[in-house]
């Protein structure tokens, strides 16, 4: 049986939530909700509801992400930060 993805290929600059993959370099929001395979160690790791998270860098070609979360930063894998519902925050950059 294959897993099911939660994928959203577009994400609208308009929209308030998004999955983490979708924000942009530099851009905030606040986690929403984590699913997916690895949901619990992603819990454990900070992704907890409320959370402020920001986008510090994006690999080109589908790489990794790197997230600043609390205090720290670490890298996710695209199928990973997909599972992760963010709410965009207001003051993001746009670029």
């Amino acid at each position: 049986m294959q897993e099911e993805k939660i994928i959203d290929l577009e994400c609208p600059e308009t929209e308030e939530v998004c999955s983490l993959c979708c924000l942009k370099q530099g851009s905030r929001g606040h986690v929403l909700s984590v699913s997916g395979p690895n949901r619990c160690r992603l819990m454990e790791l900070g992704f907890t509801s409320g959370a402020e998270v920001k986008v510090a860098r994006k690999a080109a070609f589908g790489g990794p992400i790197e997230i600043e979360l609390r205090s720290y930063r670490l890298s996710l894998r695209r199928e990973e930060a997909e599972g992760i519902r963010v709410g965009v925050d207001a003051d993001t950059p746009s670029s």
